[in-house]
């Protein structure tokens, strides 16, 4: 049996532009940088599997198999395109490939671009990070492997921060983000708080920690730390002036505050404010960190769910969406889809689709897709929800990973024993 396409391959990267022009070739030495680092940290190979073509790449085709991304920068009124960007360009839209238009000012969007890319939603240069990173995760998020929900959780001492964090709510909220403040009303009344409070950071990308002096004084800031661990979930721990790197948290990211960062004297309590470079330089440092978050969790499921399956015989492969081909002993097949955060009905359509598609291109697989989860932190109320779709959806099951050995054991061909 030929292994299924995903097996094997690229992703794609596309720059196009006014060709020639020096501001285009810059930013494209610069996002692709930015998009390398975005995959090391995600912890795939970006030497092996990532292609970028720009208007130099003449004799390279796209290989419209692959996954693929696209980056217009409108930096010149009515830009004239190559001939080799034209029909790129064209074939990306004839495929409805993701095109991310990048203008310096938005206000001039349709000025700044091709008749065809104005159709498109946009955003400034500005709005990339002050070293594209907030780009770079687009972009992944693109190739499927970043997920498209956002997820943040402030963890903060209210006495002490409640101003920056507010302020951290407001510019991540602008920046895309899903963020959970407890303060912004997001639990309903009635609802038990900390089991939501848990479950909503069990699936979030990263945590954002304000250290301030008595951060830890309270029992459930120091348990939400350890929580995160136990989940874990990456930290970008914000040290505020006089606090110094710790061992509070495995799995933390510092970034050390100075009293020049605060607008005025005042650094804690309601009153304190963030310069706006500082917040911005936050949000960045948080969409650096979101890969390297994204990369550690999906690593650990990998890694729990091949030890378990090799241990009753079975060899696991991996494929160019990250995720999982089962094979057992007797050769059949079955596809594993690990899910970061909770399961939920987007991630068994997205399983179901690449399922379909791998049967479309001749593949076979022994049973309906798996979706292979940390059940660490979940509601016991979705946790019933999950169970109810397994017995309810034929076309794919979610699998927790602390339930994995006795699924997998169940399946092994006899040949394994």
């Amino acid at each position: 049996m030929n292994p299924p396409l995903s097996l094997t391959g690229n992703y794609q990267l596309v720059v196009l532009g006014q060709e020639g022009n020096p501001k285009i070739i810059e930013y494209t030495i610069r996002l692709i940088a930015s998009v390398q680092r975005a995959f090391d940290n995600l912890g795939v190979n970006q030497k092996k599997f990532l292609i970028s073509f720009t208007s130099n790449d003449k004799n390279t085709d796209i290989d419209r198999r692959m996954p693929t991304v696209a980056v217009f920068f409108g930096l010149v009124p009515s830009p004239v395109l190559s001939d080799t960007d034209s029909k790129r360009l064209k074939t990306l839209l004839d495929d409805g490939i993701l095109i991310i238009p990048i203008v310096e000012n938005i206000t001039n969007f349709s000025a700044m671009v091709t008749p065809e890319v104005a159709e498109l939603n946009g955003c400034s240069l500005a709005d990339c990070g002050n070293d594209f990173e907030r780009l770079a995760a687009r972009i992944l998020e693109g190739f499927g492997l970043l997920r498209e929900k956002r997820r943040l959780f402030i963890s903060y001492r209210r006495v002490e921060s409640s101003g920056v964090a507010t302020q951290l709510y407001e510019a991540l909220d602008a920046a895309g983000f899903d963020v959970f403040l407890d303060t912004q009303g997001v639990i309903r009344p009635g609802e038990p708080f900390q089991e939501i409070l848990w479950h909503r950071l069990a699936d979030t990308d990263v945590a954002v920690v304000l250290d301030t002096p008595d951060f830890l004084a309270s029992r459930w800031t120091e348990e939400e730390l350890a929580r995160a661990n136990t989940s874990n979930i990456q930290l970008l721990q914000i040290l505020w002036p006089g606090q110094t790197e710790g061992a509070t948290a495995a799995f933390s990211m510092f970034h050390p505050l100075s009293n020049s960062d605060f607008v005025g004297s005042n650094t804690l309590g309601l009153s304190a404010q963030l310069k706006d470079f500082e917040v911005s330089t936050i949000v960045d440092a948080v969409e650096g960190l979101r890969a390297r978050a994204f990369g550690a969790r999906h690593a650990f499921l990998v890694r729990e769910f091949a030890i378990e399956a090799r241990s009753e015989g079975m060899q696991v492969l991996t494929t160019l969406e990250r995720n999982l081909i089962l094979a057992a002993s007797n050769g059949s097949r079955t596809l594993v889809m690990p899910a970061i955060g909770i399961p939920d009905a987007e991630r068994y359509e997205w399983l179901g689709r690449l399922y379909q598609r791998d049967l479309d291109d001749g593949s076979n697989y022994a049973q309906p897709p798996i979706l292979l989860y940390d059940q660490t932190g979940i509601r016991s109320r979705w946790l019933q929800h999950l169970e109810w779709l397994n017995d309810n959806i034929a076309c794919a099951r979610s699998l927790s990973i602390t339930d994995a050995k006795k699924w997998l054991s169940k399946i092994k061909g006899p040949s394994a024993t």
